[in-house]
């Protein structure tokens, strides 16, 4: 092989190796900058359950052309609407929502933002500054236009879910008020 060419092949190997220690560096995180999540009691999944939260979600926002779609990015699982896989072949409108389904709502709502949600979960921030209020009450851009209005049952629901604990429990009327949508 001539040297020129095994000259040229020994540099674009070191260029590989240094782009790839760089990149590597440039994706390091140190330890003082990890975000740390801080677990409380506020918007917990057992109050997100048994509480009705996940309904109210699910009456608002769950239908199949809204958040009952795989295309969101916040999914909403549903008995009207979409469905995890499962066993059972459960299908829209069978059988109730499923603790896996339940779950899965949860997890989507409370990983839409995480940083933010923890902001407000734990250390107070204005729940308004969350997705999950600021579309369907349209202070922010909602294709679906408005799922809940400032002051009615799923405000107050989601709101008092969002600063359960300390003292503060999940508003369970207005949570179950608001799972009867639309109202009759």
């Amino acid at each position: 092989m001539p040297n020129a060419i095994r000259k040229g092949a020994f540099f674009s190997l070191v260029m590989a190796v240094a782009a790839t220690a760089v990149v590597d560096s440039a994706c390091t995180v140190s330890s003082k900058e990890i975000f740390t999540t801080q677990v409380g009691t506020a918007a917990n999944a057992g109050d997100f359950r048994s509480a009705g939260v996940t309904t109210v979600f699910e009456k608002r926002c769950g239908s199949l052309d809204c958040h009952g779609n795989m295309a969101r990015n916040m999914r909403i699982y549903s008995t009207g609407g979409l469905r995890l896989p499962n066993e059972a072949g459960a299908a829209p409108g069978q059988v109730a929502t499923t603790i896996d389904e339940i779950t899965a709502n949860y997890l989507s709502i409370t990983n839409l933002e995480p940083e933010q949600m923890t902001q407000v979960v734990a250390h107070g921030a204005d729940p308004d500054s969350l997705l999950i209020l600021k579309k369907p009450l349209e202070l922010e851009r909602h294709k679906g236009g408005p799922a809940i209005t400032r002051g009615d049952d799923a405000e107050t629901c989601i709101v008092s879910w969002l600063k359960a604990g300390g003292g503060n429990s999940v508003d369970k009327v207005s949570c179950g008020k608001a799972a009867t949508f639309p109202n009759p």
